[in-house]
This record gives structure tokens, sequence and C-alpha cells, in this order.
């Protein structure tokens, strides 16, 4: 198709993309997963050992503190009794010598103060602090650890009642409050011994990680290296890792792809270059040929249309075509653009047509195609016409039928000498004897029957050879040709009924209305009918049939008569020719006339003694 702009070849070609935003190597990347993994196991590690060992440390305290509380309540329980409280005084004083310990406190049945470590000024006071006020009131042994001072180093303290042996009355409560101060001084030993390994494990581990990223990553720094060679498109590079692992099966796979690439790439541009001669070879073809081409979307848009078909359908040069719809632009071409608006409808359905368009005084006759241009889906995409100005054509035409009509004048001289001599001859031997036997009995009644008879032929004869070599004068219209048949049919059933003649119809409800002359076409099977009548005198059955193919309707006139032979077949349509005792001959050739002013033809065939039929082919111009 030639196109009013050049198209490229192939989609366009994107822009390679060889490092994008926020690249990060993987080396690096292997060096931060492998240092965070260290970092969250070593910070998992002292974690769990702080826990471990606070948990540790603490539990021996509290049992230390508990052995303890255990043993004061033993000493004192006598005291508390006795309401003591100077010997209970003494015994926290003695209990406070360990340094581990902080304070002692002794509370009597009621609560108060027995005894209180190196604070006598306390003695037979209430306590009202949180903690001391849980102490008294637990029922049994309560430990709790605790800050005495925003800021200061936790505490832990036991509360441990005092109960009689035997008995569930509470005489006091003993409280030993123990330092753990030594226990977070281990705590921080460790965890700094931790943080201390933990560096130089982590800086150990990156280093090893390095290594080993940088064993993993060079290799693959090459392929990569490889790649940006190839997107850039150096395909022609030899890449050698040895590292006897996948990475060295990745790089000999891709310089295999790489040469595979090389190849087809080679391949791809002597393609191209070949679609590109394809194309300019197509498109010169398109636009220096004679035919007219007009392509049009299944919208009707116009997507192409070349030089022939603009100097056919008058469109200048200047005016743009493509993008309009094709009927704004035929609209007042009616037959054309009928004929656009069926290719649309029915896109499959489109055959070649004969178009004719009134140009001013001269009729322009157009012989159309149209075809269906399918997409890579299978579906139709464009509807291609083929537009052929046959108007020189079809002058030339008539003018080799009226030359061949010319040329079979000597024909005609030759029946017509044959035809106009014996009715001459009968008259001229019938005036001759006229003087003689004018008185002669019987004579001038015989003369008055026999040269009119004869006058009335050679009339005949000569408004048969009028109508065969006068130029054609025919009304096309659309017409039903299963109407014109029933008409010619009815004209001539009384005839067919008197001779016992049946007549069967092959033809189906609906055949398209076509463009004949309807009184001529008529007169076509009229004289079909009539011979078949006369080649079966005693009797038969006439059988008439009409199909659609390939764009033309075909009729088929068949009979049951005597036939004749295939040599009398070539010579059937021939003026004069006949095989009738009674008949000019020039019925048949009447006919042949007939069918091919409408573009048709006409084939008789017939075996002797088995019937004859002759075939119409009309074109199937629908309307």
């Amino acid at each position: 198709m030639n196109p009013e702009k050049a198209h490229t070849i192939g989609p366009p070609v994107k822009k390679r993309v060889l490092k994008k935003n926020g690249f990060i190597s993987l080396r690096y990347r292997f060096i931060l997963v492998t240092s965070l993994m260290l970092l969250l196991l070593l910070t998992t590690l002292a974690l769990v050992l702080g826990i471990l060992q606070t948990q540790t440390i603490q539990n021996r305290i509290e049992k230390r503190g508990m052995s303890m509380a255990k043993n004061l309540a033993a000493v004192s329980i006598d005291h508390l009794i006795t309401y003591n409280y100077f010997a209970l005084e003494k015994l926290v004083n003695q209990a406070v010598k360990n340094p581990e310990i902080i304070y002692v406190i002794i509370h009597d049945k009621e609560g108060r103060v027995a005894g209180y470590s190196k604070r006598p000024d306390l003695q037979n006071k209430m306590l009202v602090d949180k903690i001391s006020l849980n102490a008294i009131e637990a029922k049994k042994t309560f430990v709790v650890v605790h800050s005495p001072e925003p800021g200061h180093t936790p505490v832990m303290d036991i509360a441990m009642p005092v109960y009689l042996p035997g008995s569930q009355d509470q005489w006091g409560t003993i409280r030993v409050c123990l330092s753990l101060e030594l226990m977070y001084q281990q705590i921080h030993q460790t965890l700094w011994s931790i943080l201390i390994l933990g560096t130089m494990a982590l800086a150990i581990g990156i280093l090893i990680s390095n290594w080993a990223a940088q064993r993993v990553t060079s290799p693959l720094e090459t392929l990569v290296n490889a790649t940006i060679e190839a997107a850039r498109g150096n395909l022609k590079q030899t890449i050698s890792i040895h590292t006897r692992d996948e990475v060295e099966i990745l790089a000999s796979n891709f310089s295999f792809m790489i040469q595979e690439i090389l190849a087809q790439k080679q391949q791809l541009e002597n393609q191209v270059k070949e679609i590109k001669q394809l194309q300019q070879y197509a498109e010169k073809i398109v636009a220096t040929m004679s035919d007219g081409l007009l392509a049009i979307d299944m919208k009707g848009i116009v997507t192409q249309i070349n030089p022939a078909a603009r100097t056919i359908l008058g469109i200048p040069r200047e005016q743009i075509v493509k993008g309009h719809h094709v009927l704004a632009l035929f609209s007042k071409e009616i037959p054309l653009a009928d004929y656009i608006k069926q290719s649309l409808k029915n896109p499959s359905g489109r055959n070649q047509q004969e178009i004719h368009l009134q140009r001013g005084k001269k009729t322009q006759v157009l012989l159309t195609g149209a075809g269906i241009l399918e997409s890579d889906q299978k579906q139709n995409s464009q509807i291609i016409f083929n537009l052929n100005d046959i108007t020189i054509l079809k002058k030339l035409e008539r003018k080799i039928r009226q030359n061949q009509r010319l040329a079979d004048l000597g024909t005609l001289g030759a029946g017509m000498a044959h035809e106009i001599r014996n009715p001459l001859s009968a008259i001229k031997t019938y005036v001759a004897l006229l003087p003689q036997k004018i008185a002669k009995p019987g004579f001038l009644e015989k003369f008055q029957r026999t040269v009119p008879r004869e006058i009335n032929r050679l009339n005949t004869l000569i408004e048969e050879l009028l109508e065969l070599s006068r130029p054609p004068k025919y009304n096309f219209k659309p017409t039903d040709i299963l109407t014109l048949l029933q008409q010619s049919i009815e004209l001539l059933e009384g005839d067919l009924r008197a001779e016992n003649i049946e007549y069967q119809w092959d033809i189906p409800n609906k055949l398209p209305r076509i463009m004949v002359d309807s009184d001529q076409l008529k007169k076509v099977f009229l004289n079909l009918i009539l011979n078949s009548t006369q080649a079966m005198p005693n009797g038969g059955t006439i059988t008439i049939q009409a199909f659609c193919k390939q764009n033309l309707l075909i009729l088929k006139f068949g009979d049951t008569g005597h036939g004749f032979s295939p040599e009398l077949a070539q010579n059937i349509f021939t003026p004069f020719f006949t095989t009738k005792a009674k008949g000019t001959g020039l019925g048949l050739a009447i006919t042949h006339k007939v069918i091919a002013e409408h573009g048709g033809q006409i084939e008789a065939k017939s075996r002797k003694g088995n019937g004859s039929c002759f075939s119409i082919s009309l074109p199937g111009r629908q309307y």
C-alpha cells in the first residue's frame, strides 16, 4: 500500500537503563546483611546473658537474705514476746555489720519499730512508707526490689512475718534490706566484656564477609560489565570466569547467549533490509499502478489512497483524504457510496462489480472489488477497494461488438439471399403466370393465399434482421428475476398445456434484484421456452433452475426433447442456422445478442435424443 507518509519499520527503540537510582552493590549488601546479623546476634547474646546473670545473682542474694531473716526471726521471737526493745536494737545493729546489708528493721506485733539498725530515733514509731506498710501487712515472706531514691542503685527488701511455734498469731516482722550494687557491677563487667568481644567479632566478621562477598561478586561484576557492554551494542566480547561453581556456568551460558544474539541480530538486520526493500518495492508499485487503491478501516475512515485512485475519483492531489470518513467524500457518488455501505455491512461478500458514475453528460464506468485485511487477531481491520476505470474499455467493447456485427453482415448476406430467394421466386412465378391464368378457376384464390404469405415471411425476416443489427437501446433497472420467470411461464402456460408439456421449478424464494432490461430478458425466456416446446412434439418436461454462484446469477432451461449433436451446438447461435423445417434461424442469435448486451453469457449443451439445456450467466449486481 502506498503511504502518504513514510513509516518506520518495527517498534521504537527504548533507551536502555544501565544503572537505576538507588543502586547498591551486591558486595555492600552482603557485608551489610552479615554485619546486621552479627550485631543482632551479639545484642541478643548480651540481653540473654544479662537477664540470666541478673536472675542468678538476684536469686543468690535473695536466698542469703531469706536465710538471714530466718535466723533473726528465730533469735528475736522471745524478745518480741517480752517487748525487749533493747535486746532487739542490739540484735539489728550486730546484723548490719555485713557490708551487703543496708539496714535491718524489726516490727513488733502492733507494727511499730522495735529495732532499726543505726536508727535508735525511730524506735517505737510507725513507718508509713509504702514498702513498710506492705511488709507489716504481709502474712508470708515478702520480697521486693526498689530504688530508695530516684537515680540510686536498686535494693532488695525482704520482709518475713514472725509466728509463735504451733500458732497463727503474728508477733512481728523481720525486714532485711540487701544491696544490689555488686550484682550490677558484675553485670556491667559482663556487658563490657561482651561489647569488646562483640566489636572484635563484628570487625572480623566484616572482614570475612568482605572477602567472601568479593569472591562471589567479583565474577558477577564481570558479568554485569559484560551486560552493560552488550546493552551498548558491543556483542563481540569474551568472558573468562573460572570459579568452578554456578557463576562459571552462568558466565558460559551468557557467552553462548551473546553469540546467539549476535547471530540473530545479523539475521534480523538482513531481514529488516529485505523488508525495507520490499516495502519500497510495494510503495513504488502501488504509487505507479494504474488501478486505484482505496483503504478504509471498519468505521469507514480512509487510511490509504494512491494517486491512481485520486485520478479516477477526481480528488485533487492537495486535498487531504486520510482521516476523513469515506462517505463524506463520496456522498454525491450514490452508486459508489451504496457499494461502500454494503461492503461495511457485509465485508466478506463483496466481489467485483461495475459502478456507473455520472460525470456531467458523460458516464464513467468503474470495475470495483473489495478485499478484507485481517489483523494479527484474525479480525477484520481494513477493507481495500480496487478501482479500475473501464470506461474506455466499455466503449471499445461496444465498437468491437459493432464491428463484429458488421463482420457478420457477410454471413447475413448469404443467409438473407437464401431466405429471400425462396419467397421471391414464388412471388415471381405467380406474377409471371398472372396474365395467362387469371381467368383460370382457382388460380386467383391460390395467388391471394401464397403471395401475401411469402410477403409476410419477408417482412418477419426483415424485422428480425433489423432487431439483430440495430444498436441496442436498453432500459436497465433493478428487476426481480423470479417474477420475470413467472410472467414468462404464464404467457405460454396455455400453449404448454396444449402440447402436453409440464414444467418444473428449482428456484429459491429469494433471488437478488439485478440490473436488466425486463422486456428484452423476457423475450429471451419466451424464446428459450418456445424452442424447448418445439423440440418436444410428443410432450415432455421443461425444467427451469436459478441460483447464485460467485457473484453470478445462473439460469438453466432444460427439456426432454430430441436434442442435437455437440457439433450443432457450436453453431446454434449463428444467424440463419436452424435445424427446424420452418424458421429463420435468427431467434437464438437475437437471444445471444440480448444476453451479451447484459454482460452475460449463454451456452447450449445437448445430446442427440437426450434433450438439451441452455445455461445463462448474468452479473449478479445486487440492488
